[in-house]
């Protein structure tokens, strides 16, 4: 008889052993408390390693918001024929040159032996007259090579022509052989001028996350003949883009500047639509906060209200708090059963 009472208090010591290791069990696989309506979660230096969850602090930029423009990319075939008509000019010009300065020299001889009457006034005016007729031709070329460059500056812009009737410009050679393209922006009337910023972003996809960079040339001396807007020469060394290719730029708003910070969009979870990031409030603990507003950025999100740059936000590991949060907010006899499942 006295057996039994010693079987039942073994039993009852067993099923409580078995409780206490379960409820240990569930704290190691639920280290989150919930304080003043927020759920913290708890991993140490070693959980956290394991885990892969790192973390770190950004510093605050600023963010100009941008605005989509179009373009073309430019066929430089009517560039080569100024180039063409100019050195074609230069050539004659060079030699009309060489004949005026042979006959002016011819004159000047003249004039000094006609003074000693060692030849005919006659000789001299006839010297004289093919003189004004090389001044003349040599003129003319002047002004045509000078027109060319003028009609060439009112649609390029001064520093392209330059390139065109340059000897050996590197720029224009690049265009030439392909290393280089030019493109032609326009920007509506009344919208922020582009001489401000030496470089752009543009894509002939008009993916902004693919967009590559085009560096400024000039403003084009005349407006667009539809939308009266400003026109824009860029230069750009993507292969990407080809002449005669439609793009999009994005063009900075210096009026809208915000200031914020950027993160990478591993450091981003979303629950129903909701955004939100975690914060490492402590060496061991992990919050999170939701964010009102993300700006898609080039290289992850912006985010100009609710962080700052004495926080230490998440990066790495952010789904793995996410399912511990998660993990939380089942009842434990609910999660009893999954497991029993």
């Amino acid at each position: 008889m006295t057996r039994y009472p010693l079987v039942l208090l073994l039993c009852l010591a067993s099923l409580f052993n078995t409780s206490s290791s379960a409820s240990d069990a569930e704290n190691e696989l639920t280290p989150v408390k919930i304080i003043n309506g927020q759920a913290v979660i708890y991993l140490d230096t070693e959980m956290q390693q394991k885990s892969g969850v790192k973390s770190q602090q950004f510093k605050t930029t600023q963010l100009l918001t941008e605005r989509a423009v179009y373009g073309k990319a430019v066929n430089i075939s009517p560039l080569l024929s100024i180039q063409s008509q100019y050195q074609s000019l230069l050539a004659k010009k060079a030699g009309a040159k060489a004949r005026l300065l042979k006959s002016k020299s011819a004159v000047v001889r003249l004039r000094r032996l006609q003074k000693n009457e060692a030849v005919s006034i006659r000789k001299l005016q006839t010297q004289e007259s093919q003189w004004q007729v090389d001044k003349a031709l040599f003129d003319q070329l002047a002004y045509e090579s000078g027109l060319i460059i003028s009609n060439s500056r009112l649609k390029w812009g001064g520093l392209i022509t330059q390139w065109v009737i340059q000897n050996n410009s590197t720029q224009f050679k690049n265009l030439i052989s392909g290393k280089s393209t030019l493109l032609i922006i326009t920007v509506p009337a009344g919208s922020t001028k582009l001489d401000h910023f030496k470089s752009i972003f543009i894509s002939p996809t008009g993916n902004r996350k693919m967009a590559f960079k085009a560096s400024f040339i000039s403003l084009l001396p005349s407006t667009d003949n539809f939308s009266q807007g400003l026109q824009y020469s860029f230069l750009t060394d993507s292969l990407t883009i080809k002449p005669g290719m439609n793009f999009t730029a994005w063009i900075p708003q210096l009026k809208e500047s915000l200031i914020g910070i950027t993160i990478p969009e591993t450091a981003v979870a979303w629950h129903l639509g909701q955004p939100f990031v975690f914060i490492k409030t402590d060496d061991e603990q992990f919050i999170h906060q939701n964010i009102s507003q993300l700006i898609k950025v080039p290289n992850g999100y912006f985010i100009s209200a609710e962080l700052n740059d004495n926080k230490e936000i998440v990066v790495k590991g952010t789904q793995m708090l996410l399912s511990y949060e998660f993990r939380s907010q089942i009842p434990t006899e609910d999660r009893g059963d999954e497991e029993d499942d």
